[in-house]
């Protein structure tokens, strides 16, 4: 005789079933990420009218579809970057010394908030933020602390976004008799970017950021013409929320706009788009990303010869410099991310980039700790040596739905470029357009994830227990206090006659509307801090001093 089930009996074998039906479950989506949808198969149909020469080309050849250069990594492997920014100088300098231990090959410094955007760290807002997500630099002797004992003419380093640096590295530069024309290292000048990114009009209005864009591009072009320049930032506007074309069509309405005004003071794209480099993510979507990097040169490489007739092949040949997405990495279960940053990496290097830095699995919970930068690095490593990502230009090239999502993505990518010019790019920054494209594409991203249309393991769907909070990133606080100290004291320090000299020249410069870069960097030169060169660039543009309207002016401006 069977006896009934007993209450745990059927409680287990009601998990079971449970467990089955999840493990068990169909696909989801058959769109990408992006939402373009896919056919159950592809083949000769869906490439129909494409011309090898006229849309492909060899790798290293126009319109550089299938890669930048001939033999893409078998003559030079990308440049292997790894983040490194927190605390105070001397406490980001010893991470990058052991971030160099581990074989990184670039560095890739962030500053924290305030720095970014231009604000001191002893601003009374904002003061306890200073150091907590990136390294505090507010001056020039800040700088020579980071970067002691490194010739920047011998040396490149490269900066995430922010508002003075490069002003700042060319100060200094200045300030130790260096050449110039032989400055290397790359920024990311780009601040329309980081208008939509940021959000509001507060910190960086859209008409003075992208004149300090502008005026960014042209000294460079003519002073330090080995410096990289990083514009667009389509990173951040990919992460703000936009699909793989918006990334496109949005960096490129910021490309073209920049081109033309620059024109406009009399450079010319060869003298600058050398200097360029499209600054990218690689979403979790792996062909899709793939596609999009294919897309990005093609369009990048005709728009450059046809709309403004470049003569120079280094001009319309795009460098890409890649980051994995940030936006793609979850809490939960964080060891899961090194699953996504290596599918994403893969997906980078087989869209063909030239640098390229891995996430870290614990950036969702803090500052990377070494042991996550590490994994980060091997994880290149790993691909470039064992799995043979390196071994042949464009390996996917020819695939049917690899050429058909290219095609796709480009068209989408053009389709709403041209929605965006017909607009006029600043005027649609500034009645809201852009954000508003991005704040639904963010909305629709969150109704699929409700409705299980978009799963993301972990977040909705298998769904882990409570677990114990990893390791997080600590560092001692003792180098920000110093930090802090030091920086009070150089303001009262310095020399206060030509600290004014330079901040009315500054003004007055800002004022006439033209090129503010060079009284900006003697500025510097003589000690003032980044709030203060920002500030007085504001001030003359009709703005607050302090775009949080805290701090008042310590200086009396000129008369005009």
């Amino acid at each position: 005789m069977n006896k009934p089930p007993v209450p745990e009996d059927v409680s287990r074998a009601a998990d079971i079933k449970a467990h089955l039906e999840d493990v068990s479950v169909k696909l989801s989506r058959t769109a990408t990420w992006s939402g373009i949808e896919t056919k159950n198969s592809y083949g000769p149909a869906d490439v129909e009218g494409m011309d090898y020469a006229r849309d492909l080309g060899e790798p290293g050849e126009y319109p550089y579809t299938r890669g930048s250069f001939p033999e893409m990594y078998r003559s030079r492997m990308w440049t292997l970057r790894n983040i490194v920014g927190y605390g105070a100088p001397e406490d980001t300098r010893e991470g990058i010394e052991n971030a160099l231990k581990l074989g990184t090959a670039g560095i890739n410094i962030v500053l924290d908030t305030l720095s970014q955007e231009a604000v001191d760290p002893d601003h009374p807002a904002f003061s306890p933020d200073a150091g907590q997500e990136g390294c505090s630099l507010p001056t020039v002797r800040d700088l020579e602390v980071l970067l002691s004992g490194i010739d920047v003419t011998r040396t490149g380093v490269a900066w995430h976004t922010t508002m003075m640096i490069y002003p700042l590295v060319v100060a200094m530069a200045k300030k130790q008799g260096r050449d110039l024309s032989k400055l290397l290292g790359s920024h990311m000048p780009d601040h329309l970017q980081l208008r939509l990114s940021v959000g509001n009009e507060i910190t960086v209005p859209t008409v003075l950021g992208h004149r300090t864009t502008v005026d960014c591009l042209e000294y460079s072009s003519r002073h330090t013409p080995r410096w990289s320049l990083g514009c667009p930032q389509a990173y951040n506007l990919r992460e703000r929320g936009v699909p793989a074309s918006g990334e496109i069509a949005l960096g490129m309405a910021i490309v073209k706009l920049t081109l033309r005004d620059l024109a406009a003071r009399g450079v010319g794209v060869d003298q600058v788009a050398p200097s360029m480099a499209w600054v990218s993510g690689s979403d979790i979507d792996f062909f899709e990303e793939v596609a999009k990097f294919r897309a990005l040169r093609r369009i990048w490489a005709r728009t450059m010869k046809e709309q403004f007739g470049s003569q120079d092949a280094r001009s319309q040949r795009l460098r890409i410099a890649c980051h994995t997405s940030g936006r793609a990495l979850v809490y939960p279960q964080p060891l899961n991310n090194l699953a996504r940053a290596t599918v994403q990496t893969l997906a980078a290097l087989l869209g063909g980039v030239q640098s390229l830095e891995t996430c870290t699995y614990d950036e969702p919970i803090c500052i990377p700790t070494e042991a996550a930068r590490e994994l980060a690095t091997r994880t290149q490593q790993i691909l470039a040596n064992e799995v043979g990502a390196a071994r042949t230009a464009d390996p996917l090239g020819g695939s049917y739905y690899v050429e058909s999502l290219t095609n796709q993505v480009e068209a989408d990518a053009l389709g709403l470029l041209d929605r965006i010019e017909a607009i006029g790019l600043i005027k649609a920054i500034e009645d809201g357009t852009i954000e508003g494209l991005m704040d639904d594409y963010n909305y629709q991203f969150k109704k699929e994830m409700d409705r299980g249309e978009r799963i993301v393991v972990g977040v909705n769907k298998f769904i882990p227990k409570p677990e114990p909070s990893p390791k997080r990133f600590s560092f001692d606080p003792k180098g920000m206090v110093a930090h802090m100290e030091r920086f009070r004291a150089l303001k009262l320090e310095r020399d206060q006659t030509l600290l004014k000299d330079k901040i009315g020249q500054l003004y007055r410069v800002a004022r006439s509307g033209e090129n503010a870069h060079p009284a900006m960097i003697d500025a510097l030169i003589a000690d003032a801090s980044i709030g203060e060169v920002w500030g007085t660039v504001r001030v003359a543009s009709g703005l607050s001093y302090d775009p949080f309207r805290v701090v008042e002016s310590p200086f009396a401006y000129p008369e005009i």
